[in-house]
Order: C-alpha cells, then sequence, then structure tokens
C-alpha cells in the first residue's frame, strides 16, 4: 500500500473532499428536497464511517510520509560524509604518492651530501603542505565536510581559497540541510565562475557572528561583461552562462535565507562577486 506514499495521500485527501462535498451539498439541497436519498440517516452515517476510516488511513500514510522523510535526510547526510571519506581517500593516494618521490629525491640528495639544495627542497616542501592544509571547525561536522571537500575541489582547480571561521555554528539537526544547501550553493557558484578564467583564481570564505545573526560571506573574483541589477541575481532561471539547468543557485539560497528571516545582499565592485548572508540564530538553534 506504501510504494508510493505521496500518491496514497493526495488520493486519499480527494476522496475525502469528495465525500465532504457531497455531504455538504446534501445538506444544501435538503431544504429544496432535490438530489435528496430516500434515507437520509442512513446515507450521512454512510458517508461519515467512510471519512473516519480515510482518516484512519491518513495517519498511516503521514507516519510513512515523516519516515520517508527522515531517510531521504539521513540519505543525504550520508551523501555528504561519503563525499568526505572519498575526498580524503582521494588526498591520501595523491599524498602517498607525492610523498614517495619526494623522498627519493630527498634521499638522492643526502647521498650526494647536497645539503645546500636539500635546504631548500625542504623548504618549498614545507611551504607547500602549509598552503593545501585546512583546518575546519564551524561546530557543525556536516558543514566541515562540505567544507572541506569545496575548498579541497577549489584548490584542485588552481583556485586560491582564503578560509576564515569566527563563530561556533549552533545548529538544531532539523535544520543542518538547509545549511548546507545555503553554503553549498553559494561555494559552487563561486568555484564555477573563478573556474572560467584564466588568471586571478581567488575565493573568500568567511563565516562570523554578530549578537543576533550568523554571517557566511562567500566573495569571488568574476569576469561578467555587463552590468546586472543584483536582485536579477534571485530570480529563478537567472544565469549569466548558457546551458540548461542553471540559474537556480542563488534563486535555492534566497528562498532559504527568508524561510529563517535572514537577509541576502549581492554586490558586484571591483571585478568581484560578493554574497554576504545573514540568518539569525534563534532560527537555525531553535527546533
Amino acid at each position: 500500500m506504501f510504494k508510493d506514499s505521496y500518491k496514497n495521500a493526495m488520493m486519499i485527501y480527494v476522496v475525502q473532499m469528495v465525500l465532504i462535498v457531497i455531504l455538504v451539498n446534501n445538506n444544501f439541497m435538503k431544504s429544496l428536497d432535490v438530489f435528496q436519498p430516500k434515507n437520509q440517516e442512513l446515507f450521512r452515517i454512510f458517508i461519515g464511517i467512510l471519512i473516519f476510516i480515510l482518516n484512519g488511513f491518513s495517519i498511516f500514510v503521514l507516519r510513512e510520509l515523516y519516515a520517508k522523510n527522515k531517510e531521504e535526510r539521513q540519505f543525504l547526510i550520508n551523501s555528504i560524509r561519503f563525499k568526505y571519506i572519498e575526498e580524503q581517500n582521494r588526498i591520501y593516494r595523491q599524498n602517498h604518492h607525492d610523498i614517495k618521490n619526494h623522498l627519493i629525491i630527498i634521499s638522492e640528495l643526502v647521498k650526494e651530501k647536497r645539503y645546500s639544495e636539500l635546504e631548500n627542497y625542504l623548504s618549498s616542501y614545507m611551504e607547500e603542505i602549509d598552503k593545501n592544509l585546512v583546518t575546519i571547525n564551524t561546530g557543525v561536522n556536516e558543514i566541515d565536510i562540505l567544507l572541506y571537500s569545496k575548498i579541497s575541489n577549489a584548490k584542485s582547480k588552481d583556485i586560491e581559497v582564503d578560509f576564515k571561521c569566527d563563530t561556533q555554528i549552533q545548529c538544531s539537526k532539523k535544520h543542518v540541510l538547509n545549511l548546507v544547501s545555503v553554503l553549498g550553493n553559494l561555494i559552487d557558484n563561486a568555484i564555477e565562475a573563478c573556474d572560467e578564467m584564466e588568471k586571478d583564481k581567488y575565493i573568500i570564505i568567511e563565516l562570523k557572528e554578530d549578537p543576533i545573526d550568523y554571517i557566511f560571506h562567500v566573495k569571488n573574483r568574476y569576469n561578467f561583461q555587463k552590468d546586472i541589477e543584483p536582485s536579477t541575481y534571485f530570480e529563478e532561471g537567472f544565469s549569466t552562462k548558457e546551458g540548461r539547468g542553471r540559474g537556480e543557485g542563488l534563486y535555492i539560497v534566497r528562498n532559504i535565507v527568508e524561510k529563517y528571516s535572514g537577509e541576502i545582499e549581492v554586490q558586484t565592485d571591483g571585478g568581484y562577486f560578493d554574497v554576504i548572508v545573514e540568518i539569525p540564530k534563534f532560527s537555525l538553534e531553535g527546533d
């Protein structure tokens, strides 16, 4: 019965509405003696029992819908975690290969007693490690995973990322996926814009807070050829790029931010695409 819970729920709702309309219409027509059954009492009892039974079925269908919704949310969270594990595995394999090559070079320099070159090589190697090392602790595991994956993806495309987190986010589990969607879409847009540039690929990601709001700031270089009214970016389907399926990112972000009584602002000055999102703390912390 529950193979398609949404379809079942809609069918039960429609049938209930039809029965209620029949019952109301019968009572309305009673004074005119039009479309009246021979046994009014039996007719009303029959319709009432049907509506009661359908309400009973509705409880089970709604429980199934709730269970499916929980499964879907868990699936999305597990998908994020899987991507993190996948990214960690990719980085491990890459680092394992790189370390082996570096050790071979270091070993040869030591054998040949070329200590000056060895010192320069180790210094360059340490600088490269520091550049690629990212420490993320936002207070929400799913956000940490998302940011680590996105930043690693950006760096793999030779995009410089400046990440800063000055807050510990307090977020109820029921709101985590929406927050993931907001940050994910903002950073994806930034990466896509930078990836199309030949140089100056640069992204700033800042997470901070004030006494009232959590503030999420994503800023990237861009090379749009014409001025666009900032509010236009939030229209459904709007995109500066050609192709189907584009133009949904900021539209989705705006809808989620408005749902939490937050604010979103876009600025496009000085060759930068700058998005600032402010979401009240109580909206994310509450159940």
